[in-house]
């Protein structure tokens, strides 16, 4: 039996897809190389106890009383549930929980790169890897999937936690209560994928909660929206099938989030997105938001090393912060201890 295990997942960037793929309709994610790390020891208690020291957070279980669970404890508990349902051994097991880090935030601010999603599957990967189950990708999935929704109240798309399993970049394509079916993509060797983060952190589940909210008097503007979304997904995945990488899917994407923004009162592309998107195509690159947009993260393509270089200088001088990022191919992995 293994003693202690130590787990990571990739965090993710949205491509395409916001918004409507919680209308059933794909989106296309990239995992990226910033890690959750979650560890787990065995105990000789028969008790299970969920720390995230550098926050200060702790949650010992069974007890009498249970504190309110923050942060990224609850989902870390969710895994732990769904794990247990699933490998009832590991309700039978005294459990140490850490989590070590998250990179997937900046200083513990949210930064729309999945951190939620990677520490979920982090942790669901060593609580296979502690009973000597080896974390099958869709294994990891399947569990994981369904403990980020618990987590959040049924809310989530499950791309987020595709990129942060499986690694690479995904066609992910919801199936309502059922899990997710997902399908590798692969982007051209010659493409560039550059991430600027605003310094702004976007609250993504009022935003959610607001688009969802926003079928009355907006059931047509909602309609179409999908509609272009749905049509962008498919043009850039036919453009990958073919060694390409069609720039225009992108930015028509880009520019359907920013008429649904207008369109529902969701301030998607705050001033700072905006001028991250404006800077990335006056230099010939496609761009727009990535995530639900309100601040975190926006996203470029080229293939032209002179450009990026180019694109990262006036994000700099724009306050906007270039992030160095590479994507992950593995998605979830642990190491025995």
């Amino acid at each position: 039996m293994s003693q202690r295990i130590v787990a990571r997942a990739p965090g993710k960037l949205v491509l395409l897809g916001e918004y409507a793929v919680l209308d059933g309709c794909p989106a296309i994610v990239s995992a990226v190389n910033r890690y959750a790390e979650v560890r787990v020891s065995r105990s000789p208690s028969a008790r299970v106890r969920i720390a995230a020291a550098d926050l200060g957070l702790t949650l010992d279980f069974p007890e009498a009383q249970s504190p309110p669970i923050r942060g990224p404890l609850r989902f870390v508990l969710a895994a732990y549930g769904a794990a247990a349902r699933a490998v009832p051994q590991l309700s039978r097991t005294g459990l140490a929980i850490d989590v070590i880090s998250s990179q997937a935030s900046h200083a513990g601010t949210k930064i729309g790169l999945g951190s939620s999603a990677a520490i979920t599957a982090a942790t669901v990967g060593a609580l296979l890897a502690i009973v000597d189950r080896d974390p099958d990708p869709a294994e990891v999935f399947a569990l994981a999937w369904r403990a980020h929704r618990a987590a959040q109240a049924g809310m989530g798309s499950g791309a987020d936690v595709a990129a942060s399993c499986y690694g690479g970049t995904l066609h992910v394509q919801p199936q309502g209560d059922q899990v997710p079916l997902v399908r590798r993509l692969k982007l051209p060797d010659a493409a560039m994928l550059l991430a600027g983060w605003t310094g702004e952190s976007a609250a993504t589940t009022d935003l959610i909660q607001r688009y969802l909210t926003a079928r009355n008097g907006h059931a047509a503007h909602r309609s179409a929206f999908v509609q272009e979304s749905q049509a962008c997904v498919e043009l850039f995945r036919d453009s990958l099938a073919l060694g390409l990488l069609s720039l225009v899917a992108l930015n028509c994407a880009g520019e359907s989030l920013d008429r649904l923004g207008g369109e529902l009162g969701l301030p998607i592309l705050t001033p700072a997105l905006r001028q991250l998107v404006t800077i990335a195509r006056n230099e010939g690159a496609a761009a727009k938001v990535s995530g639900a947009g309100g601040g975190d993260c926006g996203i470029a393509f080229t293939q032209s090393r002179d450009t990026a270089a180019r694109i990262r200088a006036a994000w700099q001088a724009a306050g906007i912060t270039p992030l160095a990022l590479d994507l992950d191919q593995e998605g979830v992995r642990v190491a025995r201890l």
